[in-house]
């Protein structure tokens, strides 16, 4: 593994404007700086002795941008920050851990095998309160605080409590990371302006590894680049099981609790801390509160390939693939085109979903050609998983409303939530105030 400091500046023209005489603004010059790492691994055991190559930014790289026109004239930093920021933002879409590229140095590798394609690590953050806030708004000598966490390639961010220096949100959040070395949750503290620029109030962050291996953090950070603020968090490690009877079990526990209308009895009376916690959690969850309702698993589906599909055809005297699929579980929709391969459309794409309550929710595929012209579509219940070997399903599924013999390849995993016995007793004895 080795670790290169990047620097790079580079001189460049883009210019925005009515005509090319008169731009109204642009950028003359960027300035990128950041550690690249480069991972070669696994070792081989004949010639060239690495089976891969990956490289990507263990960190946000720090981006600047050298204005023209009006925008270096009015010199104003929030429109040039926000610029920035955005940019950093598609970057980090691309190259940011967990993004990364990999590309194989022996023939016969299969990437697959590197351990940390996929995400089969998860994190449950709480975001509790900050105190002791810079205030932004000058006659109010207020802010209206909000945190944006990002981590694990995707952004979340709480509610604006408006008008509060010591605010208390008491979210939680959860992601998904991947093995890829010296990850970190990055919160970034702003103060809403309504139509206005939004205004930093600070950041913090806090290295995956912090969090141990069974159990959490509970701790106040200090908010960098401001004169005073600091940030209270709770991060726990969760486990990703490939055991269906425990959801079982847990809506038993659960109807069982219910019925005898006393839950500390049930606690009592099971032998398994885990999950009498989960009967706790769903518990708490059908209570009204603010707070976003916690995942009970996650769904791993590989989108492979597909054959028979009608949306083939000649283009410039190249056969391009005309298929775009669109996969999602409840709000959570992704859509991506093919390409060729063999005369048939491919994808090879890989998608995780946060999944609430396995039991009733449903993965939903969805192919249709440029014009948007639907060519079929797949329905898989999650609950088909759980009855599956180690909750997993890869075969051919055949589209629906199709007048072809048309099928795509799959491979989905369920995997259940689930905490350390040392998280489960502290939470259970918080729960009952013990």
């Amino acid at each position: 593994m080795l670790d290169l400091d990047i620097s790079y500046n580079a001189d460049i023209k883009v210019d925005a404007g009515f005509t090319e005489k008169t731009p109204i603004a642009g950028i003359k010059s960027i300035k990128l700086e950041g550690i690249l790492r480069v991972i070669l691994a696994p070792l081989m055991e004949d010639s060239p002795i690495f089976g891969a190559l990956t490289v990507y930014f263990p960190h946000r790289p720090v981006l600047e941008l050298q204005w023209t026109g009006f925008a270096h004239l009015l010199n104003i930093p929030g429109l040039q920050t926000l610029s920035e920021r955005e940019l950093v933002n598609q970057i980090g879409q691309i190259i940011v851990a967990p993004q990364h590229f990999s590309h194989p140095l022996a023939a016969r590798f299969d990437l697959a095998k590197l351990q940390f394609l996929e995400p089969w690590n998860a994190l449950r953050i709480r975001v509790i309160e900050a105190k002791n806030l810079v205030a932004k708004e000058i006659l109010t000598k207020s802010s209206n605080p909000y945190v944006v966490i990002c981590g694990g390639g995707t952004t979340a961010k709480t509610r604006v409590i408006h008008k509060n220096l010591n605010p208390k949100w008491n979210e939680t959040f959860e992601i998904l990371y991947s093995d890829l070395p010296d990850q970190e949750i990055e919160f970034n503290l702003m103060s809403d302006k309504g139509v206005k620029i939004n205004q930093q109030l600070g950041s913090c962050r806090i290295r995956i590894k912090e969090v141990p291996e069974r159990g959490f953090i509970d701790k106040w950070i200090d908010l960098e680049n401001v004169k005073s603020g600091q940030l209270h968090i709770k991060v726990t490690r969760l486990r990703l099981l490939s055991d269906p009877t425990q959801l079982e079990e847990v809506k038993s526990l659960f109807l069982y609790a219910g019925c005898r209308g006393n839950t500390l009895e049930c606690f009592v009376g099971a032998s398994n801390f885990f999950l009498v916690f989960q009967v706790l959690k769903v518990n708490e969850q059908s209570r009204p509160k603010r707070d976003n309702e916690i995942a009970s698993a996650v769904l791993y589906t590989y989108i492979e390939k597909g054959r028979g599909l009608p949306v083939l055809q000649m283009k410039k005297d190249n056969l391009k693939a005309l298929a775009v699929v669109q996969v999602g579980v409840e709000d959570n929709v992704k859509k991506f085109g093919s390409r060729i391969n063999n005369g048939e459309a491919e994808w090879k794409k890989r998608f995780q979903f946060l999944i609430r309550n396995p039991l009733n929710e449903e993965l939903k595929l969805k192919v249709h050609n440029e014009h948007n012209k639907p060519i079929g579509s797949i329905t898989v219940r999650l609950s088909r998983l759980l009855a599956a070997s180690e909750m997993t399903l890869q075969d051919w599924l055949p589209l629906e409303s199709t007048e072809q013999n048309s099928e795509i390849r799959v491979k989905l995993q369920l995997r259940v939530s689930g905490i350390h016995s040392i998280v489960l007793i502290s939470s259970v004895l918080e729960y009952f105030q013990l």
